[in-house]
């Protein structure tokens, strides 16, 4: 998967709220991808209000990726300033996807309060050297397949794939974002 991950060399100086904003984009375009290759492979999906569960899991998912990513290279303040607005801008853009999908309803503080859940669910989940441990990864997978009907194998497809594919494709995202970032 193609990302655009680069700044125009005539941009200015980016803040982290611009970088959170960016990447917020770059993890919508890896859960909608993440979807169409479990569909492509024969996971089927109901409708689309079916297919939004997923990508809201695969967002959450992100979400902490980038958290534990960030753990390392900022301090305290800058790694809560970042996360929050990635948060923000993940739970705008998956509001607004929902709201054209299923009409009128407190989609923003539902999928804020998922995303809260899940933070406290992936928080003691191991993520050694920039890496999701074998439990990280699981939890992804079993939180998917509960949404689709062949919990077994698409736990396994998620772990193996589509889960390191989603990782490879966010840390790529992050390190060409931040490449002339200065604090």
């Amino acid at each position: 998967m193609r990302i655009q991950s680069h700044w125009s060399k005539r941009a200015k100086e980016k803040t982290l709220e611009d970088i959170a904003s960016a990447l917020g984009f770059i993890s919508w375009k890896i859960a909608l991808n993440g979807v169409l290759e479990l569909e492509n492979q024969g996971y089927q999906t109901e409708n689309n209000a079916h297919r939004l569960r997923i990508v809201g899991e695969f967002l959450a998912f992100l979400l902490q990726v980038a958290d534990r990513l960030a753990y390392e290279k900022f301090d305290e303040k800058e790694r809560q300033r970042f996360i929050t607005a990635l948060a923000l801008h993940v739970a705008d853009t998956f509001s607004d996807n929902q709201h054209d999908v299923l009409g009128e309803g407190e989609h923003r503080k539902i999928f804020i309060d998922l995303l809260n859940q899940r933070a406290e669910d992936y928080a003691e989940l191991s993520f050694p050297n920039d890496e999701a441990g074998f439990d990280f990864l699981r939890y992804f997978g079993e939180q998917v397949a509960l949404i689709l009907k062949d919990r077994h194998f698409v736990s396994q497809q998620i772990m193996d794939i589509e889960a390191p594919t989603a990782i490879k494709t966010l840390k790529k995202g992050m390190r060409d974002l931040f490449v002339n970032w200065s604090r």
